[in-house]
């Protein structure tokens, strides 16, 4: 089967993090359309100095798209553009690189547009009509879209659930000592700097317990330091989702004091995993999933109530273990990941019926990037800039 005949092409950036795992979990799970028909192109920004994607993707060609933010943008999309292909099918993407060159080179294809949080429904507003179907993993993100424009969204802004693998048996937890969890990329926004101030104060209300933290980035050195006279915490960077599962399954409490997310998926890992989530109350996926009897939702960055809590279940192991039930068995019946992977690709397959019939948005790009200047004379004065 030639390039221009795949269906389905996905485009995300090569980096290791939540929305490719997002990506990963769909293509991956999905179970109503032939890998064949599934492409995937991996956006190599080499600027981009972040740990690379190195999951296995069930698709029949994973291309790395290799380009520099000196280049002209405008050969960029056009190299681009010809691996797309231009038949008749579904670009699924949350990338301005990548909707910018459907707009431009790839005109007979349909533009999915994934919303992961509020940057992409600012990028979404950006766009215009070169998006032909929105799509949000949380109910308030697809409002945000909808009430963007409603003309312009009406019966093409969706929410669809995503999920991620589900455990046959809700596994055993009988821990004398809290195991507490932080499972996410290791910078300020994310909270993991708040971590060590809650360990301060439950110690000062003599409450043991133990912590485990799962991830990579900038702030890994500085964290480290910060805990280095601690012997109750261990760090981890598995390389893949059996590993961090291994880890989940005898954690107890999943501490996340992040201050901006779409729809997290470590929140519905440390669910399937029958993990309590304790997090920051966020507009978004966090308010669909964190409610009453499965977790709990703090004021933002209230570590006095991150503590009170911690506290709580430390003290009501029935209470606990209740809460890990309840967690495990809504991850079974709402984030199933073949189930909810399936929805999507259902939506995917109505290429044709959404697909606009006229679009008169475009993107302005500046002044270098333009067909008229020749690619090595754009890098060129822009590597000296």
């Amino acid at each position: 089967m030639s390039r221009a005949e795949k269906r389905f092409v996905f485009i995300f950036l090569n980096v290791m993090g939540g929305v490719p795992s997002f990506y990963r979990n769909i293509i991956n799970g999905q179970r109503i359309v032939s890998p064949e028909l599934i492409r995937v192109i991996l956006l190599n920004n080499k600027e981009d100095t972040r740990p690379k994607f190195v999951d296995d993707l069930n698709a029949s060609e994973v291309i790395t798209f290799d380009y520099s933010d000196k280049e002209n943008q405008y050969y960029i999309q056009k190299r681009l553009g010809k691996i797309i292909g231009d038949c008749s099918g579904s670009v699924i993407t949350d990338h301005s690189l990548s909707l910018q060159t459907v707009n431009l080179f790839n005109r007979n294809r349909t533009v999915f547009h994934l919303i992961h949080d509020y940057y992409y429904v600012n990028q979404n507003i950006q766009m215009g009509d070169m998006v032909d179907v929105a799509i949000a993993h949380s109910s308030f993100f697809t409002d945000a879209v909808f009430a963007s424009n409603p003309a312009l969204f009406y019966g093409r802004s969706f929410y669809i659930p995503y999920g991620v693998q589900q455990l046959q048996t809700m596994p055993v937890k009988n821990n004398a000592v809290l195991n507490l969890v932080f499972i996410g990329r290791l910078d300020e926004s994310k909270g993991v700097m708040l971590l060590h101030e809650i360990e301060r104060k439950l110690k000062e209300k003599v409450v043991q317990v133990n912590w485990t933290v799962i991830g990579k980035g900038p702030k890994k050195k500085e964290l480290v330091k910060q805990w280095e006279s601690e012997n109750n915490i261990s760090f981890y960077e598995p390389d893949t989702t059996a590993d961090v599962y291994e880890i989940l399954k005898s954690q107890d409490i999943f501490v996340f004091p992040t201050v901006f997310e779409g729809t997290p998926v470590s929140i519905l890992e440390c669910l399937a995993n029958g993990v309590v989530t304790i997090t920051n109350d966020l507009p978004g996926g966090i308010r669909d999933i964190v409610k009453t009897q499965i977790g709990f939702r703090c004021e933002l960055n209230n570590i006095d109530q991150y503590v009170e809590i911690i506290i709580s279940l430390h003290n009501d192991r029935q209470l606990l273990k209740q809460l890990q039930a309840n967690s495990f068995a809504l991850a079974a019946s709402d984030y199933d990941i073949n189930k909810n992977a399936d929805n999507y690709f259902r939506t995917f397959l109505k290429f044709d019926e959404l697909k606009r019939s006229y679009k008169k948005s475009s993107f302005k790009m500046s002044r270098l990037d333009r067909s008229v200047f020749p690619n090595a004379i754009v890098k060129f004065i822009r590597s000296i800039r």
